[in-house]
């Protein structure tokens, strides 16, 4: 979708690619977009995944397979996961990577507990108590009223079978700090003040790691800076790619 250069967007857990739709409509004047619903999500509920690497290897075959050479890769939470993966493996195929309320960073001891609990808690009562506290932590909690019921809908609709593999797939994942410090590309950090799913000091330790990066906190929101605040989100969006687009 758009002209220009490509920009690949990959969303979060239990979210699908409709979560990038303000950023299309800004863009694709100026880029040619592609979203796609990770492996288990949105559209792509039948398709497995084992593993992080399993995602991007599948989202570089999507990008093979539409004939895309040199792009952008954004993602936001598992999202960012998944593309700094992609960038441990497929490093030459990058411009630019956008970590969007995301870390390089494995879980944490205590995080990697905490999945474990989740994922038993589900597999013995289901998911809806899950969801009732899961949704609560992705915005700030005077952003309540931005979830929108199409947003909720979403989330509560992800099959039990992609939430399980996701958490666990996301609780074995690599350390990819290292993989930080070996890219030439530009990379964005764009935080949340009311973040809760990330320590910013250990975001910006990431961020001393680059050869180029860009580090934005955008204030009073949480993990969805996109819905909660798409002004400041996409003005620092924008400000990443234009750097991006003078280096090239």
């Amino acid at each position: 979708m758009g002209i220009g250069p490509h920009l690949c967007f990959l969303h979060g857990f239990c979210e699908d690619s409709t979560l990038w739709k303000s950023s299309l409509q800004h863009l694709q004047k100026t880029y040619t977009c592609l979203t796609i619903d990770l492996p288990g999500f949105g559209k792509s509920t039948s398709a497995s995944f084992t593993s992080i690497t399993d995602i991007s290897r599948q989202i570089h075959e999507i990008i093979l397979h539409e004939k895309i050479g040199e792009h952008l890769l954004l993602g936001h939470s598992l999202g960012g996961y998944v593309a700094v993966d992609y960038a441990a493996h497929y490093p030459e195929y990058l411009s630019g990577l956008g970590l969007i309320h995301s870390t390089a960073a494995e879980d944490a001891a205590e995080k990697k507990a905490n999945r474990k609990k989740t994922i038993h808690f589900i597999q013995r009562h289901g998911t809806v108590e899950f969801f009732q506290l899961f949704i609560k932590t992705l915005v700030a909690e005077h952003h309540s009223d931005c979830l929108t019921p199409a947003l909720i809908h979403t989330i509560q609709n992800t099959p039990t079978t992609s939430i399980i593999q996701g958490l666990q797939a996301m609780l074995h994942r690599k350390d990819h700090r290292d993989t930080l410090a070996s890219l030439s590309i530009p990379i964005l950090f764009l935080m949340g003040e009311y973040d809760i799913h990330y320590d910013m000091h250990d975001i910006f330790e990431q961020a001393s790691r680059c050869d180029i990066a860009q580090i934005q906190m955008i204030d009073h929101v949480g993990h969805l800076s996109m819905v909660e605040n798409e002004k400041a989100y996409l003005s620092v969006l924008q400000q990443f790619l234009d750097f991006t687009h003078t280096l090239h």
